[in-house]
């Protein structure tokens, strides 16, 4: 079993997807449950960022306190396309250790940019939840009985499937194909991740940037590291932005740009889970230490403001939290050493800043619909990430 180094994939191998996942346990009571499998085909569609001729699945079990078992992977495109074998080690079962994360062997399977590509995995026995995304914005299933087996097609193994919105395990897939362009990481909270956006319908701002960027630059990869609820400095929910940095921007070994905002859930959690809020310039500190670390490691870093926060959530509305967050968006704006992109500016009710602007707002005042997330990519300078 191979595993992941810090700042590099297998030689030759470049990501074509990433997820940001977290430890289930972290999970607050609002968010999405993870859940445990039992005797279950468990079939995820993801959207690929690259091609190639052939691929190889990352799977975590990062954080779990058991192995974790899969029978039988198989993936395959998500339109009735061939589905083919994932092996780890010549074997179709796969064992993770506690902690583990494990990297298959080579799959013939051809892929393009902008592919779906679907993963699914047979748990004969119990499988927990080990690495997990509570929000990922597309839509899993599971359903019962091995659905990996013959010639059972992508719709027969949804058909009558348990539905969820959360991403296990799939930590990354690699293909042989390398990068033509920028290679850009979205490093963030639910913001970047895109909860309030439609789900199965790639309307995240790293979604629409991709968008952006491959009319001119074709070759242009952008990955979304974004984890809902996450914050810049301490833990809970997820390894803090400083903490996971290595993780999931140097482990992109071809990563070229990381785009950081973030702090929203350092202001507002302590309301809700106890400890001190953080000073304004804690979170500047962390925020421009993240882009330091890049910047040092020849990754050019893009800082965002942060979003307006004013709305139905009183643990975001305290006292004191929008004046914060009005410090670190006027440090963010007035330092000259990394560009920045502005944007609680672009998202903003033009008739108080504090708040988001109606035609942005997924509903609850702090999450972004479809248009805000375009409003953010339009936010950023082209010209300083391609």
């Amino acid at each position: 079993m191979d595993r992941i180094d810090a700042r590099r994939a297998p030689d030759g191998w470049h990501a074509a997807f990433a997820a940001a996942l977290a430890d289930p346990g972290d999970t607050l009571p609002f968010m999405p449950q993870p859940q445990t499998f039992h005797g279950q085909t468990i079939t995820q569609r993801l959207r690929l960022r690259r091609g190639g001729t052939r691929l190889r699945l990352v799977l975590s079990n990062e954080f779990g306190r058991e192995p974790l078992v899969l029978d039988t992977v198989t993936a395959g495109g998500a339109n009735g396309e061939p589905r083919q074998p994932v092996l780890l080690g010549g074997h179709a079962r796969w064992e993770i250790p506690p902690g583990g994360v494990a990297v298959s062997d080579p799959v013939p399977l051809p892929t393009v940019a902008g592919a779906e590509l679907a993963v699914s995995c047979y748990v004969a026995g119990r499988a927990a939840p080990g690495a997990f995304l509570h929000s990922a914005q597309r839509t899993g299933r599971a359903a019962p009985g091995d659905k990996t087996a013959g010639d059972s097609d992508f719709e027969d193994q949804i058909a009558g499937a348990q539905a969820f919105t959360s991403l296990y395990w799939i930590a990354r897939v690699l293909t042989d194909g390398a990068a033509d362009g920028p290679v850009i990481v979205a490093l963030g909270d639910s913001i970047t991740r895109g909860d309030g956006t439609s789900a199965d319908g790639e309307q995240r701002y790293p979604d629409h940037l991709q968008a952006r960027l491959l009319a001119s630059r074709p070759g242009a990869v952008v990955l979304n590291a974004g984890i809902g609820g996450n914050r810049v400095l301490r833990p809970q929910v997820g390894p803090p932005m400083a903490a996971r940095f290595d993780r999931d921007v140097l482990g992109i070994a071809e990563a070229t740009h990381v785009i950081v905002m973030g702090g929203i859930n350092d202001l507002g959690l302590p309301g809700l889970l106890g400890g001190p809020r953080p000073a304004a310039s804690e979170i500047i500190d962390g925020l421009f230490g993240i882009a330091r670390r890049a910047a040092e490691r020849g990754i050019r870093p893009v800082l965002g403001t942060m979003t307006p926060i004013l709305g139905r959530h009183a643990f975001l509305s305290a006292a004191g939290n929008e004046d914060i967050r009005q410090a670190v968006n006027h440090a963010i704006l007035a330092q000259d050493d990394w560009p920045a992109a502005d944007f609680a500016a672009a998202v903003a009710d033009p008739a108080d800043a504090a708040r988001l602007a109606a035609a942005f707002d997924s509903g609850d005042g702090v999450h972004l619909n479809d248009a805000g997330a375009r409003a953010l990519a339009d936010a950023v300078d082209l010209s300083v990430v391609s």
